[in-house]
């Protein structure tokens, strides 16, 4: 460690064979608070989904491949083992490859890619097109529009997804990996010549397109109400002719789920065009739809690769169906066509609620009192989950993305595919560890063991991330000291000062949209740290927490030392210590590029 005088900030920095960390000296409080620290998530782990692979910690599964691209080794990424990376679907064969943009990334691993920072884009494309052994490439500059160039021609590593900023990545692919959209100029080209050549064809083709769909449409429109969207006449999940599912629906209780007929889907969304695109996670694209009698759906729709796969699927049916309360997403059919698995749900107009908190722009529509009411309803939902339903429900992956606001931005909780029925048992054991990095409780994300106090954690950083509008996970830039593990301690630490307020949202403190309630904004900082507590038995359950929020006259506790990798052996979770032996990783890398 070192440190600095001279009346400046005092610092030390703590560094081992995993990790680093920079302390800064407070002296009103006494003692070293953690200022920094690396890996910030597991996408800092060096090559963590391996080559070609692509980690978002958005992402439920956390690892994705890009287009073009599969499982090296499908078993092992259902294992959550994504080491083994990506691997082409079609072999590159150097003539009349393109290039697929991925926006908004870290770019790999550049020890062994080569740099020109006196050509501009264009040349550097052309010059990686021309080379055969050339997989990718990238402006070196990207200032003014970009220019320099970087090309890499072995297997891609240690790529990142970031929500906000990044940098475009150009990977390599044959034509027939392309998407049709692509922006390899000489297919289009192609493309072009063939169509002006063929145009007397093209227009006897689009007539009869034409009188075919009109047919189409009406026999869809004669058929869907009869058969697939009448809710009055719903179809048994277990009678559904699909032998893998057949086999554990054999002795689940009859359910009565909505069939959707495969056509119906298709005809409401347009044929999944982009345009109905709302957006994408672990389980799939999420597409909006319209059904025959008008009724607005959205429409998830699995994906072939996801290692949110058919028992996910069927969990979320088979949960969902027997839940009824306010503050849940209503399910209201699903469609099973071939190896083709969609979930139908109502349609949320304001989406998610991460595209608010964490949009400046958007965040101020936001008001304190819709925050407050958000906090209630996503309490309100969750102690249904835990208590009030006819079975104890785990969700397992609360976070900002899987809470989903109607038109009155009142506040529903989705996505059921990781959720586990809980008995009477206090915690269980998985060797499986799904969610989301950052909304994931110490003793689950460690250890695998999770309970009703797994989801009071989460629910605990969501009430931090909407007082604050500021994410607990993910990268920023310089100028604020945020990060996964600095964010609770942010708060803890202001807590503990007598100045939470300092932690609110500047769209809220700033006066807008009304003002806010001081004793609200407390109770709830205090609350939300209650929930994040280091030990499970000492979060409160949701009957508590409700109580808490809803009852300003109600006596809460004062909070003990937030969980994240921190002292395990503190037992009571008083001290500022950090967790450094269990926060373990390979290697961790940050990619530099002179010329920059």
């Amino acid at each position: 460690g070192g440190g600095g005088g001279g009346g400046g900030v005092l610092s030390r920095f703590v560094l081992n064979q995993s990790s680093a960390q920079r302390y800064v000296w407070l002296p009103q409080a006494g003692g070293w608070s953690l200022y920094w620290s690396l890996p910030r998530d597991q996408c800092d782990q060096y090559a963590h989904c391996g080559a070609y692979g692509v980690c978002d910690v958005g992402a439920a599964s956390m690892c994705g491949c890009p287009a073009g691209f599969a499982p090296a080794s499908p078993r092992n990424w259902e294992l959550r083992d994504s080491s083994a990376g990506c691997a082409r679907r079609t072999r590159l064969n150097c003539t009349g490859d393109g290039f697929l943009p991925l926006r908004g990334v870290k770019l790999p691993d550049t020890t062994n890619a080569t740099v020109d920072a006196a050509i501009a884009v264009d040349q550097c494309r052309a010059r990686c097109l021309a080379n055969c052994s050339c997989v990718a490439y990238a402006a070196s500059d990207v200032r003014g529009g970009g220019s320099g160039c970087i090309m890499w021609s072995s297997p891609l590593v240690d790529i990142r997804k970031f929500s906000y900023g990044g940098e475009d990545l150009f990977m390599r692919l044959a034509a027939s990996d392309l998407p049709t959209n692509g922006d390899d100029s000489s297919r289009k080209n192609t493309v072009l010549a063939v169509v002006l050549s063929l145009s007397g064809v093209v227009l006897l083709a689009l007539a009869a397109f034409f009188v075919w769909d009109k047919l189409f449409r009406n026999k869809v429109r004669f058929q869907s109400p009869q058969r697939f969207t009448s809710f009055d006449s719903s179809i048994p999940l277990n009678q559904v002719q699909d032998r893998k599912m057949e086999d554990e629906t054999r002795h689940s209780n009859e359910l009565n789920v909505t069939l959707f007929d495969f056509n119906t889907i298709a005809f409401s969304t347009d044929n999944f065009a982009n345009l109905a695109k709302l957006g994408e996670g672990g389980f799939g694209p999420v597409y909006k739809g319209e059904l025959d009698g008008g009724q607005t759906v959205a429409v998830k729709r699995l994906s072939k690769f996801s290692t949110q796969g058919l028992d996910e699927f069927k969990n979320e049916v088979m949960l969902i169906a027997r839940l009824q309360h306010v503050n849940l997403v209503r399910l209201l059919g699903c469609c099973i066509h071939g190896e083709e698995r969609m979930l139908v749900y109502e349609y949320m107009e304001n989406k998610s609620l991460d595209n608010f908190i964490f949009d400046k722009a958007r965040s101020a529509q936001l008001n304190w009192s819709k925050r407050f009411n958000i906090i209630l309803g996503i309490a309100r939902g969750l102690l249904y989950l835990h208590q009030d339903s006819r079975f104890k429900i785990i969700h397992r992956d609360l976070k900002a993305g899987n809470i989903l606001l109607d038109g009155d931005m009142n506040p529903k909780i989705s996505d059921f595919g990781v959720a586990r029925i809980f008995g009477d048992d206090t915690d269980s054991h998985t060797r499986k560890v799904v969610g989301t990095y950052g909304y994931m409780s110490p003793e689950y994300a460690m250890d695998g063991v999770f309970s009703v106090k797994s989801d009071v954690f989460s629910f605990g950083v969501l009430v931090l991330e909407l007082v604050s509008g500021r994410k607990n996970r993910g990268m920023y830039s310089s100028g604020e000291q945020t990060s996964l593990l600095s964010h609770r301690m942010q708060a803890w630490r202001l807590w503990r000062e007598g100045n939470a307020l300092a932690l609110l949202d500047e769209a809220v403190a700033g006066g807008g949209g009304g003002g806010y309630s001081r004793s609200e904004v407390l109770r709830c900082v205090q609350v939300g740290l209650l929930c994040v507590q280091e030990r499970p038995e000492d979060r409160p359950h949701m009957a508590a927490v409700f109580m808490m929020l809803g009852n300003l006259s109600a006596v809460v506790p004062q909070p003990r030392h937030p969980g994240f990798c921190s002292d395990r052996g503190g037992g009571g979770g008083s001290t500022d210590g950090e967790w450094s032996s269990t926060c373990t990783v390979n290697d961790v890398t940050v990619t530099i590029v002179e010329g920059r």
